[in-house]
């Protein structure tokens, strides 16, 4: 399978091709309609699993380890940091991105980081990140990332048996956020506020911002890229919310470095979430994505800064 023919670094284009050959096995799983039930086990991160977060994990795992050199392997449903060969750069996965949603129709995907030089797991952080993105399983199988900065996306043509790939354009702007806003009156009371304000005022033109949440991240982001906005996971009042939801590792930190390659930007309520250290493999953190003005106007409406 041909994937980009322009990256230099041989073994950044085998990850890349073990990438998108995975997730081809992926996506065809998911299109039957297999493995939409639920086992009996839970994932390192304490969610209960699918089938075919399993299929996906041991599709993704077993091709990154037969195509390529990586040094180690993060995964959401695996609970260690497992090494595998010599080679420069190490992975993170979330191979099945909203498969709870996908039982009900909504798209799945799966989401990865490529890092260098990374030692322990202090090192996946978004100093070390060269290549971050996601796959979305819907109507098409999508690919959406960025590779030293430069943003690209693809389309899988089946019946040619390739991905077709084009630049991903700067993020548009639109009034739009994506939040679990049924969490509501669990979120502090600057975010309530903040919430509140952007659904409820109306522009000269009379336009408040729309609200949307389809329960799926890569589903959020890919209607990010493409139409702009702001994406929310805060943290809450629920006792295993304290530190958010989403792991800062697999999910955030990837989808913060396509952000940034668009003109996007990201946070966990005060810092940059390509300048968090990262201390624990399965580490959660609330998260903002968005465009950088919504992402700075968020920022201060927390500091207690009228905006």
């Amino acid at each position: 399978m041909t994937a980009l023919t322009d990256i230099k670094d041989t073994e950044l284009q085998h990850i890349l091709d073990a990438f998108l050959t995975a997730a081809v096995q992926v996506y065809q799983e998911v299109k039957s309609g297999h493995g939409l039930d639920v086992t009996a086990a839970s994932n390192a991160s304490g969610d209960r699993q699918l089938t075919l977060d399993v299929l996906a994990d041991t599709y993704f795992q077993d091709t990154i380890a037969s195509k390529t050199q990586v040094r180690y392997i993060i995964s959401e449903e695996r609970p260690n940091l497992e090494a595998y060969g010599n080679g420069a750069y190490s992975v993170s996965l979330d191979p099945l991105d909203g498969s709870k949603s996908a039982a009900v129709g909504i798209p799945s995907g799966a989401i990865f980081g490529v890092f260098k030089d990374a030692q322990d797991i202090s090192d996946f952080n978004g100093k070390h990140i060269v290549m971050g993105g996601f796959f979305v399983f819907g109507i098409n199988l999508e690919l959406y990332f960025s590779l030293h900065g430069t943003a690209t996306t693809g389309v899988w043509d089946a019946h040619a048996n390739s991905w077709k790939f084009r630049a991903l354009p700067a993020m548009p702007t639109k009034k739009m956020i994506a939040i679990n806003a049924s969490n509501r009156a669990k979120w502090d009371s600057w975010l309530q506020d903040y919430f509140e304000r952007l659904i409820n005022h109306e522009d000269k033109n009379g336009t408040s911002f729309n609200l949307r949440w389809y329960a799926s991240m890569v589903s959020e982001i890919k209607r990010l890229l493409l139409e702009g906005g702001i994406f929310a996971y805060p943290s809450d009042k629920r006792p295993s919310y304290a530190h958010g939801h989403l792991r800062l590792v697999y999910e955030a930190i990837p989808m913060a470095y396509v952000l940034a390659a668009v003109g996007g930007t990201s946070s966990n309520g005060d810092t940059a979430i390509l300048d968090l250290q990262v201390t624990e493999l399965h580490q959660k953190t609330p998260v903002f994505l968005g465009e950088a003005a919504l992402i700075a106007e968020m920022e201060k409406a927390k500091k207690g800064v009228e905006v």
